[in-house]
């Protein structure tokens, strides 16, 4: 009888790390569930938004730029990029879909001798494209990414595929930060990586920071939202002062 006692508070002790990591799996899972609920509900009551857009992507093993964007949205899905620093400076882009076949009206100091103030041109300018080449412009703004990830989570949890736990913040009242491993997926499971670390701000619930790693745990691409600024009037003094006047014209459809 005592050895069958040790046997069973050995097997018990043995068991009860693994019913508490199950646990805790289960409780990130509700909560990272109830956060994206929230963050979807705060999301369809935006109109607009601006943000300081930076951004770091991986190539075949290399790392780009840091790029730093200054972002306007509006929906249903209207997005300026204005590139602040690297060889792009300068860059400017609007594109809105549905409008001007699909093409990109482009602003570049000193094109054409200053005399092509904006040009239009496909997607796949390499002026935009160059360090994005997994990427086209339909990826950008947190809407996109939210949706995709919302799918992607709620596709992974019906099939048991998915792991998730959060971070410990550095400071109070920082992001929730959630960290999200789509187990046992491959490349062609239709995910947009194998893992994800995603944090959330904290009045909004909305991402704000991303961290996407490949297949083989290699980190594919870095994105932040910064200075975050929702529903701003139509006469948004600092989105005037970036943008070329020219390129103002077609934001407005003119």
């Amino acid at each position: 009888m005592k050895k069958i006692g040790l046997f069973f508070l050995i097997l018990l002790l043995t068991l009860a790390p693994s019913a508490s990591v199950r646990a805790d799996e289960a409780e990130s899972h509700s909560k990272l569930i109830l956060l994206l609920e929230k963050s979807n509900h705060f999301y369809a009551s935006v109109k607009n938004y601006s943000a300081l857009f930076q951004k770091q992507e991986t190539s075949q093993g290399v790392a780009g730029p840091k790029e730093k964007i200054f972002l306007k949205f509006e929906k249903p899905f209207k997005i300026f990029m204005g590139w602040l620093n690297t060889e792009k400076k300068g860059l400017q882009v609007v594109y809105e879909r549905g409008r001007h076949g699909g093409k990109l009206a482009i602003h570049k100091p000193g094109l054409g001798l200053g005399l092509l103030p904006v040009i239009f041109l496909d997607q796949k300018s390499p002026w935009v494209r160059e360090g994005s080449q997994s990427y086209d412009i339909e990826d950008a703004g947190i809407g996109t990414f939210l949706t995709d990830f919302t799918e992607d989570l709620t596709r992974a949890s019906a099939v048991h595929q998915v792991k998730v736990q959060f971070l410990e913040p550095l400071l109070p009242n920082q992001e929730e930060t959630a960290e999200v491993i789509f187990e046992g997926s491959d490349k062609n499971s239709g995910y947009m990586a194998y893992r994800v670390i995603v944090s959330f701000e904290p009045k909004t619930a909305l991402p704000v920071k991303m961290r996407l790693f490949d297949w083989d745990n290699q980190l594919m691409g870095e994105y932040a939202y910064e200075n975050l600024k929702i529903n701003a009037a139509s006469d948004d003094v600092e989105f005037k002062q970036q943008i070329n006047r020219q390129l103002y014209r077609v934001y407005q459809g003119k």
